[in-house]
């Protein structure tokens, strides 16, 4: 019985419009085809209903055609699977701009065109969540910085403090850490994960997270050895972030410092991008580097990006102001020296919150999460609180 998904091919090659619709078939999926030598390089051209996925075959004209469909309002933008040059960062580019779920090699494997088309279908099936989750994604400018820390406290509160159901997932497979500072030891973890993500869903992810006593889900690589670079796909790692996002309100993200597919499919998912550095000029430079590719191939605004200054120092020769102007960013928050404290913390595994409650890094850490959505730095105004108000000669409630 074919499969029930509205598929248009769009090419400027019918031996490739032959050989996609001949595969599809084969796997009892139909589909519609328009051979684009009209000299139009809209692929949507003439199409009077949307079809539920495109597939398209880039040509020579691959940027015109990437960016019609990029410049679609998001609704008249079907799901969009794009086969042409994989290992071009341009191309990968727009393709993620024009929202693709999945850009395949050409020439194309039969098996790599499948997949991508049932993990279409599967997204399809899937109910809308009526809210979506979170996503903080946190990245250093300059190896270093702290994301790691930051990321793996400002998670912690949020599960502890502000009772958010929150993720904490490590995408750093070469030398990721962010177990260790919760004192976790997982024994399987993304690579696992990736590799049954066809059976995966919200139940079975479960059994991948590694728990934290505060209610915190930590998701990391599993094995000692590193992963090698190119291990994991874009599109798996939407897909997992997708199913994360069903029983989460808040998925923290620590993201290794790289430009690649991954970290483009997740800065392009992200609510809040945190970009971590220290007062110094070679970490300013870098961040300026960093915030120019996340503004103008990513399309990240302003609003999104939240600079954290952390080791902040008030005699430093880069002060905040320079900061602020250089990067042209909004007022970052500023994290305290504290290396003793920190050590501390990390050498024995445990967070800030439960080590040093009141220190002044952990208030500037917890008032770094209500920044990102949680609610611990904010004023108290429950019932003992209106009734001293209420007992203060001159104030009314």
């Amino acid at each position: 019985m074919p499969h029930s998904l509205d598929i248009l091919l769009v090419s400027r090659r019918k031996d490739l419009l032959d050989y996609l619709e001949q595969t599809l078939a084969a796997a009892d999926f139909s589909a519609s085809r328009q051979l684009n030598n009209n000299g139009h390089v809209d692929p949507l051209h003439a199409v009077q209903s949307l079809p539920d996925l495109i597939i398209l075959h880039l040509s020579h004209l691959w940027r015109e055609e990437l960016e019609a469909i990029a410049a679609r309002p998001a609704d008249r933008r079907p799901a969009l699977i794009v086969v042409g040059p994989a290992s071009d960062m341009n191309v990968m580019r727009l393709a993620m701009q024009a929202g693709a779920r999945d850009l395949i090699p050409d020439p194309i494997h039969k098996d790599d065109l499948l997949q991508a088309v049932r993990r279409a279908q599967e997204e399809r099936r899937r109910p809308t969540p009526a809210t979506a989750g979170r996503v903080s994604v946190f990245m250093n400018a300059k190896g270093g910085c702290g994301a790691t820390m930051l990321a793996c406290n400002v998670a912690h509160v949020l599960a502890a403090k502000s009772k958010q159901r929150t993720a904490l997932l490590d995408l750093d497979l070469q030398f990721g850490a962010a177990p260790l500072y919760l004192d976790l030891y997982p024994k399987r973890g993304i690579a696992q994960a990736l590799e049954n993500l066809r059976q995966l869903d919200e139940v079975a992810l479960e059994g991948y997270f590694a728990k934290h006593a505060s209610g915190l889900n930590v998701l990391s690589h599993g094995a000692d050895e590193p992963l090698a670079p190119g291990t994991i796909s874009a599109a798996g790692v939407t897909q997992l972030f997708e199913i994360t996002l069903r029983n989460h309100e808040h998925v923290v993200v620590d993201m290794p410092r790289c430009v690649d597919a991954v970290t483009m499919a997740v800065m392009q998912r992200a609510t809040q991008i945190v970009i971590v550095l220290q007062q110094s000029v070679t970490a300013l430079r870098d961040a300026t580097r960093l915030i120019q590719w996340l503004r103008s191939d990513v399309g990240v605004v302003k609003d999104q990006l939240c600079v954290v200054v952390n080791r902040h120092e008030k005699g430093s020769d880069v002060t905040v102001e320079d900061i602020q102007k250089t990067l042209a960013c909004n007022a970052p928050t500023l994290v305290p020296n504290d290396f003793k404290t920190v050590s501390e913390c990390i050498n024995s595994g445990t967070a800030l919150l439960d080590y040093a409650g009141t220190a002044s890094i952990t208030r500037a850490v917890m008032t770094l999460e209500t920044r990102l959505g949680g609610v611990s730095a904010q004023p108290r105004s429950g019932v003992i609180a209106r009734t001293f108000s209420s007992l203060i000669p001159g104030r009314s409630r």
